[in-house]
């Protein structure tokens, strides 16, 4: 396309408009707040709500027991030296200094018999 080419509106694809009288349509409370929220309206049968109900309980049981494994994490404050140290066993050992840490730990704590 050079300098003096234009281009007009029409050669857009552009969406339809929405008529005015699909905007002014009186909704319901349920509606309104459908729309609001983006989600559907609840179920009538109570045997759906209890189906949700059932679901909602097992995912919170999941995010409880994926919790159960997580790490928990300790700060520690070495000397320059000594984190030097650590630093150089790490590579030599081609490990991190956190799986060294945490072996360490295991051990002194093994050995205390705790």
């Amino acid at each position: 396309m050079n300098r003096q080419e234009n281009l007009s509106l029409d050669e857009f694809a552009t969406a339809p408009r929405k008529r005015a009288a699909d905007r002014m349509a009186p909704m319901t409370n349920a509606e309104a707040a459908d729309e609001h929220f983006g989600r559907p309206s609840p179920p009538d049968q109570p045997d759906e709500n209890l189906r949700q109900l059932e679901a909602r309980k097992a995912l919170r049981q999941v995010k409880r027991e994926r919790k159960k494994g997580e790490s928990h994490f300790v700060n520690v404050s070495l000397d320059r030296q000594t984190k030097r140290r650590l630093k150089f066993a790490s590579f030599n050992a081609e490990t991190s200094m956190q799986a060294i840490m945490e072996r360490a730990i295991v051990k002194y704590l093994d050995e205390l018999g705790l």
